[in-house]
């Protein structure tokens, strides 16, 4: 029973830290051409890990199936919260720390904004062959930019073969 409250603990606390990589995420993925695709599949890969990782627990200990801590909780739901969110960022991370291909094309800013909460996003929407897209690339390179303007932007495909836009070091 101690090592299933172990467990447990671990696994709650996990859960908690796992929101880090959440967010590492949420900050890129504006950049994302198919980024409900890409969310769909971390989010699905990491509650797959879960569960199997919850049944080999539970072949060696076959009371954690059953058990719930003080609060209702058993050990499925934040393992799942944990692996779908820490899959997320790392995916993230993972993608973006080697590219496969790289097309650099210059695009006019067609409109600008920002978001109206305490920590402001900035955003850039450029028109593509596919339609209008929003891009965030941060306070500074919003402030240096008007409506207008012609930008490089790279489209990268990145390790994991995700497609996401950044600016071309040369703006």
């Amino acid at each position: 029973m101690k090592q299933i409250n172990f467990l447990s603990i671990f696994f709650n606390y996990s859960a908690i830290v796992s929101l880090l990589f959440f967010a590492v995420g949420l900050k890129h993925i504006d950049n994302y051409i198919n980024w409900g695709q890409y969310s769909l599949l971390t989010l699905f890969s990491g509650t797959l890990l879960a569960i199997i990782l919850f049944q080999v627990i539970c072949r060696f200990l076959p009371k954690a199936r059953k058990f719930k801590n003080s609060k209702g909780i058993g050990l499925l739901f934040p393992m799942i919260f944990t692996f779908s969110f820490c899959l997320f960022g790392l995916g993230i991370l993972i993608n973006e720390s080697s590219s496969k291909n790289i097309e650099d094309k210059n695009y006019r800013i067609q409109d600008m904004g920002e978001s109206g909460s305490k920590q402001r996003d900035y955003y850039l929407f450029i028109g593509t062959d596919d339609g209008m897209k929003r891009l965030s690339f941060g306070k500074d390179f919003y402030g240096s930019h008007k409506i207008g303007d012609t930008i490089n932007v790279c489209l990268i495909t990145g390790m994991l073969n995700f497609k996401y836009y950044k600016i071309s070091p040369k703006n």
